[in-house]
């Protein structure tokens, strides 16, 4: 969509097309992986998913979410609740008064609080009008890969992350492959989370690999696209 013009956008509207809007971040991901991680992984998904189908319109990322264990890590940007429901439910009834009505809600991220907002966002959107929302984290449905089944103990910025971001964009990805904790506090509501990540990450990425960041990537757009074809009315 960035690249089209106002009347390239008009035309493209006769193709009743799907609209992705990708919800990335910017999160600090350990000492070897950039800030973008959680918008480059969605936004290759994207493009993956319009390499496949004719009507699809990607509408510029939002590089920004909502974080809680990574808010005080250096160079996150933290969004709040309220903001990043409001945000993504003017995004929404903005394409849709301009006559999308078809919407996917990809986002990069997926802590917990983040998520509540964005379904709030898009739950406020559809009940006030007859559009179509798909919401998931890319990250979630690349969990089911085979690769992945016998991987203990991984998650942000770990073995997957790393992996797809190997295949993705390999120069990104620098330094040493860390081994990143999670340090439970049990049902202790924290101050600064940001203590249960003493490494920022969490997971072995020692045995990353271009191959399994493939294999996640193909995993993911697949289970995506039935999921557009499949999941319209």
């Amino acid at each position: 969509m960035s690249d089209m013009t106002s009347m390239e956008f008009k035309d493209f509207l006769k193709r009743d097309p799907v609209a992705i809007l990708i919800l990335g971040a910017t999160e600090a991901h350990g000492i070897h992986l950039p800030l973008d991680c959680d918008t480059v992984q969605p936004e290759y998904i994207a493009d993956r998913i319009d390499e496949r189908l004719d009507n699809i319109l990607i509408a510029p990322p939002l590089n920004y979410a909502l974080h809680s264990t990574t808010k005080n890590l250096p160079g996150t940007i933290s969004l709040t609740f309220d903001t990043l429901r409001a945000v993504v439910h003017d995004m929404l009834a903005s394409l849709h008064s301009q006559g999308v009505d078809k919407f996917v809600v990809m986002t990069g991220h997926s802590g917990g609080g983040h998520m509540t907002a964005i379904s709030e966002g898009c739950k406020e959107f559809v009940s006030k009008t007859d559009a179509q929302v798909m919401f998931f984290a890319d990250c979630d449905i690349g969990e089911g890969c085979p690769e992945m089944r016998d991987v203990m103990h991984d998650g942000h910025g770990g073995l997957a992350e790393t992996s797809r971001m190997m295949a993705i964009r390999p120069g990104s990805v620098k330094g040493e492959r860390p081994i990143g904790r999670y340090l439970s506090k049990g049902s202790l509501v924290l101050k600064d989370a940001s203590i249960t990540f003493p490494e920022g990450m969490v997971g072995d990425t020692t045995k990353a690999s271009v191959e399994l960041g493939d294999a996640i990537n193909k995993f993911i757009t697949e289970n995506a696209i039935a999921m557009i074809q499949n999941g319209f009315k």
